[in-house]
């Protein structure tokens, strides 16, 4: 395999500059920073399986896994459950930045993979450089690469055997790569389900038959034994879990049968009428890598029809990567269930690609990227200004945001007007200023992850050692409370409604946590019961009515809200 020349795709630098290396330490330090934060931008089941960490280390062992909710045991394979249980010591050291850290590592691992590929395949450290960060760009990338989920952990095991194919591509078949190969795919199963065998096996078998030519024949008597070799230890990894886990019958019965065939379930409707029109239907699979890329997918879609049409001028690395990223979209538009999630597995490969290709991406695309930038990063100021506006009385201090927060906001929304604005610049600056608005982002929360965000010490003494009712609108919602109120040995949750009132609790509850708009006074003034305490909240679910009227400009009583901590 011969590798990339730089003059098919880009200029002839070839080293770091310091730039260049700044840019690393940014993408390092955005990653880490507001980690321990509340409302990252995460998905839904990370609580869920925070929430089984939790129990299972409270049980003392290893296995089986523990949940509150019996349906909810089995969620997940232990790999990534066991990481939790190590990295908070047991539930000693519970927090979510230790729940999420090793995540982040995974994620820049996968970036790490990416530089050394890319630099592999054109001999270029720059080009490496500049797909780990087209990669750490993509919000996919920044939306579950560092929350508690299965994402970092088996983007990067199930990447990592078309990185040791194309960096290594003679030893790659030799048998004890083969048998590692399956070693570490088996860990990737371990972490998110044995049904990834199927996107690795197919695409392993599709590199195999394109380097033969496609001479079946030939992958039958070369490559096929090989082949039943990887599945075997994968499967067998895999399978440990079975071994160690005191009930493996009630794996088979929650994990393989409910979590995995349950896929499958249409609810008694039709699949292929699902498959084209239903509410998770293939269409959601077409957009999901353009969702995954965020305000790269301007240049991502440009990318996409230059390659259909150079798609004969494609190299044999170039055409592995492809496979990978199809073999991805085809499998995992099979089961009923589709999400874009599902396929951040085709997302590494497509950040090598879109480096090899950067200078030849249409210039007018990365700027709309820039233009996506500047928008976002207005509306976040004007989403600070509105909530000083409304802390704007003695209760809260009257809080203003720092000056190092406007001065951010500046500086991003100035660079990437910049880069519309001069020709030059703009491939330079598309990754820094998608890595500034990630950080801009996290320091609009600072206000609901400090002092505001948290109750005072007063509040948490009055409720020690007590039970409370906390507002729940998703699955293990009320495990966020459990960081916020350590004291509290249990946390009951409640159905939360946008028109729920204090009265109403009070008669139901001796002692709860009501969420309500940040203008809603109902809580200064009561009778019957004592309001413990009070902090920020920032609201990121909504229902169909509550999304149109933010949409209608009414966002303040929907985003903002308030949780008073009230005891009858």
């Amino acid at each position: 395999m011969q590798p990339l020349t730089a003059s098919d795709h880009l200029s002839p630098k070839k080293h770091f500059s310091f730039t260049q290396l700044f840019l690393a330490l940014l993408a390092l330090f955005v990653y880490f920073y507001g980690l321990g934060s509340d409302h990252l931008a995460t998905n839904g089941d990370e609580l869920l399986y925070a929430q089984i960490v939790r129990a299972t280390a409270q049980s003392g062992h290893w296995l089986p896994l523990q949940s509150p909710i019996a349906y909810h045991r089995n969620t997940k394979p232990p790999l990534l459950f066991w990481q939790g249980i190590v990295s908070t010591d047991w539930g000693n050291q519970w927090s979510l930045f230790n729940l999420r850290w090793p995540n982040v590592v995974y994620t820049l691992l996968t970036a790490f993979l990416l530089f050394l590929l890319g630099k592999r395949l054109t001999q270029r450290a720059d080009v490496g450089l500049l797909a780990g960060l087209i990669f750490l760009s993509f919000f996919g990338t920044f939306r579950y690469g560092r929350c508690f989920l299965t994402s970092a952990p088996e983007v990067f095991w199930l990447f990592l055997p078309l990185f040791i194919l194309l960096q290594w591509p003679r030893s790659s078949l030799s048998w004890k790569t083969i048998l590692l190969s399956g070693f570490i795919i088996g860990i990737g199963l371990l972490y998110k389900s044995f049904a990834l065998i199927i996107p690795i096996a197919a695409g392993k078998v599709w590199w195999r038959l394109h380097a033969h030519k496609y001479d079946f024949k030939k992958w039958l008597r070369h490559d096929a034994i090989k082949l039943f070799a990887i599945i075997f230890v994968a499967l067998a990894v895999f399978s440990l879990w079975f071994f160690l886990d005191p009930h493996p019958q009630a794996i088979l019965h929650d994990f393989i049968i409910r979590e995995n065939l349950g896929k499958f379930d249409t609810g008694g409707e039709n699949y292929f009428w699902n498959f084209f029109v239903g509410s998770s239907s293939v269409w959601r699979n077409v957009i999901a890598y353009p969702l995954n890329a965020g305000v790269l997918a301007p240049a991502l879609l440009a990318f996409f029809v230059m390659t259909f049409f150079r798609r004969k001028e494609l190299s044999y690395e170039e055409t592995l990567l492809w496979i990978w990223v199809i073999v991805v979209f085809v499998v995992f538009s099979l089961p009923n269930q589709r999400d874009e999630r599902y396929l951040l597995l085709g997302m590494p490969a497509l950040a090598v690609l879109l480096a090899l290709h950067w200078e030849k991406i249409p210039r007018w695309t990365l700027a709309l990227s820039l233009v996506a930038v500047f928008v976002i990063t207005a509306g976040l100021a004007g989403l600070a200004l509105l909530l000083e506006y409304h802390l704007a009385s003695p209760i809260w201090h009257f809080y203003h945001y720092p000056i190092t927060y406007w001065f951010l906001l500046g500086i991003t929304m100035g660079t990437a007007l910049y880069g519309v604005m001069k020709k030059s610049p703009t491939r330079a600056l598309v990754c820094p200023c998608i890595l500034l608005l990630y950080l801009c982002y996290a320091a609009f929360l600072s206000p609901f992850d400090g002092p505001l965000g948290q109750f005072d010490q007063s509040a948490r003494d009055a409720i020690r050692c007590k039970k409370i009712w906390v507002p729940v609108n998703f699955n293990a919602r009320e495990e966020s409370y459990r960081f916020l109120l350590p004291e509290s040995p249990a946390l009951l949750p409640y159905d939360y409604k946008e028109s729920i009132t204090i009265d109403e609790m009070k008669a139901k509850l001796p002692r709860f946590i009501v969420s309500l708009p940040l203008t809603d006074q109902s809580g200064d003034n009561l009778q019957g019961a004592h309001l413990l305490g009070r902090r920020l909240n920032l609201i990121d679910r909504f229902n169909a009515k509550e999304t149109q009227a933010i949409l209608m400009g009414n966002i303040a009583p929907y985003l903002f809200h308030q949780d008073l901590l009230i005891e009858r």
